[in-house]
């Protein structure tokens, strides 16, 4: 028993150079929820549409322009230097579409967090840069006998 709590203290927990990066990823996530919800209530405010075609004329593109160039997973992601200037642009028209909605609140609780999204890429840029050029592999094309399906 006193062997199991002794080899418990000497396993290392996760590094924490980790941890500002998930930080980041994680403020991410919330940033890019937060500007969908702010295109959102833009669209039902100031378009002259019923609301659900308001929701889907503005919604619609944003996600097909984020999950095609922007996410984690998309086929086309913009590079390193692009990836960081278009996302935070975007999330500041979040911000600018929250405030021209009417709700300042929410618009400076985002501000605030696009900021601090901002300064977390700056700070981390090194590694993140790193990470992103590791990540891009070229395409190759598929072999073996499953290829020509």
């Amino acid at each position: 028993m006193q062997d199991e709590r002794q080899n418990a203290r000497e396993v290392p927990a996760e590094e924490p150079a980790t941890l500002p990066a998930r930080s980041s990823g994680i403020l991410a996530f919330v940033l890019e929820v937060a500007m969908l919800c702010a295109a959102g209530l833009w669209a039902i405010k100031v378009l002259p549409l019923a609301t659900a075609w308001a929701l889907l004329v503005v919604l619609v593109p944003l996600v097909l322009l984020w999950g095609l160039f922007l996410s984690p997973q998309a086929p086309w992601r913009f590079g390193w230097p692009v990836l960081p200037l278009v996302t935070h642009a975007l999330f500041a028209v979040g911000v600018l579409a929250l405030a021209m909605s009417g709700h300042f609140w929410f618009a400076g609780i985002m501000a605030v967090l696009t900021l601090a999204s901002a300064l977390s890429t700056w700070r981390m840029r090194d590694v993140l840069g790193t990470e992103a050029t590791q990540q891009r592999k070229p395409r190759s094309r598929p072999g073996g006998r499953r290829a020509a399906r």
